[in-house]
């Protein structure tokens, strides 16, 4: 966990988690919790383009996660999670969509 998700739980753990907004709150930190352990990472799509991860958002009506990411121009991409860490058949085999370059 980076340090702003950690900040993020420290002020977190000062509200009563019985409150409706504290609760609200913890569940959304744990939902971004583990796409932030590859925030800033590159990855390279299936297709030979590099993306930086930037961070992951909630559709504000269907509450789906998705992943923010950059291509090298500096524009911004949003992906639905599943598909981001999913995998395509290409030529009748199964690959990554993305995979994380270390």
């Amino acid at each position: 966990m980076n340090l702003k998700m950690q900040e993020a739980v420290l002020h977190l753990n000062k509200y009563d988690s019985s409150s409706k907004s504290a609760q609200d709150a913890q569940k959304l930190l744990n939902a971004l919790k583990d796409t932030y352990d590859v925030v800033g990472f590159q990855f390279r799509h299936y297709k030979g383009g590099l993306y930086k991860v930037i961070g992951e958002a909630i559709h504000t009506e269907t509450e789906e996660k998705l992943v923010i990411y950059e291509d090298h121009d500096g524009v911004l991409w949003a992906r639905p999670k599943e598909m981001f860490f999913g995998k395509v058949i290409i030529d009748g085999k199964e690959i990554k969509r993305f995979t994380k370059i270390d």
